[in-house]
């Protein structure tokens, strides 16, 4: 009793209001992520047409624009997993949030094709540095049960950022410019992005003295345990990885390519409203499935649910390829939101589950470095394919590429390098015996000649003094036992 006390009493000390300080940290990614998808990921497709209708470019080049804005920003996001290992999450993101707004207010001083470039280096940059890849490092750290579900929430801020900001983007851009918008946007970003980071979100729940998931928090002075997984070396060079980071190339050169001609493809077809409603219901989609996808995958087979994911969007993608009227684009809008923000956060649960959370941030930065040649190629090869043919046969390229991917995610099947590591450590721990001693060595006597080890506890043994002399007659001459305890190696 007084032991379990003790450890409410702590829990209580750590978290004088009842909730678990996880939630709060959630809270702030949440703002943060609404923040990056709102005035950085879908608001691509509305840069994209800015810098068509204003400057002139063609939708090819444009395109490329956007796609070297998520080139860059897994590149840097490979080094922000490294980054994250070193320094406070709350430094990384800062510094990314100034990065990103410099980039942002930039961009509205695009006028040739370098300078195009330059700046969207510089604003995926700081989009790497405060999005996905530290967002769900520290989701990994500061839940593991509930990592999903956790997850999902903290994604849908992705959502929320096109439901709420890009469509505002869209119509305020196009009522005036991006010219006059950008720095303004920059300013927003800031305001959004700085007082999240620095008074929400924490490193990691041990820095505090708690556990993920809300758990009792180790006793006073105990070490906190380390993190179980796969070394960095082992995961990248896994069947399972490769044939991973190949799924999602693909996979994300479909969406991400969709995603960001969305817009551009509807308001030529039908009209800038339609459009924008089309982002809505994109984002809007999105939101509801992620938190449902986040709850599936506490029930379901990962890999089952993000196959089914898969076919769902290729599905979604055909339907926008042939759309012609509101209604059809809409309703390929509704099947691609449902697939679309899970798949971007079942790829870090596919590589937690397979390879812990030890080297989580490389292994995860790896994956978001691969992944990216297909997020900075689909808008690229959606734009050349338009200009050459039309925005039908572009689609129609995304669709079968999004079932190539589903091939590959069927031939990676269960990941089995976690299963390997899981039972090496049981193997390592097999290899100490009680005390911390080494295991007998291996010799030729028979197993019952052998002598029994010691087992816990350690019992005191009563002995009688050798120097007493006992006679038959008299019980008195028996010398009191004593209790001496045995000798220990300590």
């Amino acid at each position: 009793m007084g032991h379990e006390t003790g450890i409410v009493a702590e829990v209580q000390e750590s978290s004088p209001s009842g909730i678990f300080r996880g939630w709060f940290v959630l809270a702030g990614l949440f703002v943060t992520m609404t923040v990056t998808s709102g005035l950085g990921f879908y608001a691509q497709g509305v840069f994209l047409d800015a810098l068509v209708v204003e400057q002139g470019f063609s939708v090819s080049v444009a395109g490329a624009g956007t796609g070297i804005f998520f080139a860059v920003s897994g590149i840097a996001g490979y080094y922000a997993g490294s980054l994250l290992s070193k320094f406070d999450v709350r430094l990384v993101m800062t510094v990314g949030s100034l990065i990103g707004a410099i980039g942002l207010a930039l961009l509205g001083q695009v006028r040739n094709e370098a300078q195009m470039v330059l700046v969207m280096v510089v604003f995926g940059i700081g989009f790497a540095l405060t999005s996905l890849v530290p967002s769900s490092a520290i989701v990994t750290r500061w839940f593991v049960r509930k990592r999903s579900i956790a997850l999902s929430i903290a994604s849908s801020g992705l959502s929320l950022g096109g439901i709420a900001i890009s469509p505002v983007i869209a119509t305020i851009i196009d009522a005036d410019s991006l010219i006059y918008w950008a720095p303004r946007l920059a300013i927003a970003f800031l305001i959004g992005m700085l007082p999240a980071v620095l008074f929400l979100v924490r490193p990691a729940p041990e820095a505090l003295g708690l556990r993920p998931d809300g758990d009792p928090p180790l006793a006073s002075g105990a070490p906190p345990p380390k993190p179980a997984g796969v070394s960095f070396k082992e995961a990248v060079r896994s069947r399972y990885f490769i044939l991973i980071s190949v799924t999602f190339v693909i996979v994300m050169a479909a969406q991400v390519g969709a995603i960001q001609h969305t817009f551009k493809m509807t308001k030529d077809r039908i009209d800038i409203d339609t459009a924008r409603t089309a982002l809505m219901v994109l984002s809007g989609t999105s939101v509801v499935a992620r938190i449902l996808g986040g709850i599936a995958a506490t029930k379901i087979s990962l890999t089952g649910l993000t196959a089914a994911l898969m076919a769902v969007q290729s599905v979604g993608i055909a339907v926008l390829a042939v759309g012609q009227s509101k209604l059809v684009i809409l309703i390929g809008a509704v099947i691609l939101g449902a697939a679309m923000g899970n798949l971007l956060m079942f790829h870090p649960l596919l590589l937690a589950d397979a390879f812990g959370v030890k080297d989580y941030p490389r292994i995860y930065g790896m994956g978001q470095l691969i992944m990216i040649l297909g997020v900075g190629s689909g808008p690229f090869l959606v734009g050349l394919i338009r200009d050459v043919s039309s925005y039908r046969a572009a689609f129609g390229v995304l669709t079968v590429f999004a079932v190539v991917a589903l091939i590959f995610l069927l031939a990676a099947g269960k990941p089995t390098t976690q299963e390997i590591a899981t039972a090496d450590a049981a193997k390592a721990a097999s290899a100490v015996t009680d005390f911390g001693k080494p295991p007998r060595p291996n010799t030729l006597t028979p197993p019952h000649e052998l002598e029994p080890p010691a087992s816990p506890p350690r019992k005191r043994i009563a002995v009688v003094d050798r120097g007493s002399v006992m006679h038959s007659n008299d019980l008195s001459s028996v010398v009191e036992p004593r209790s001496i305890p045995l000798k220990t190696s300590d």
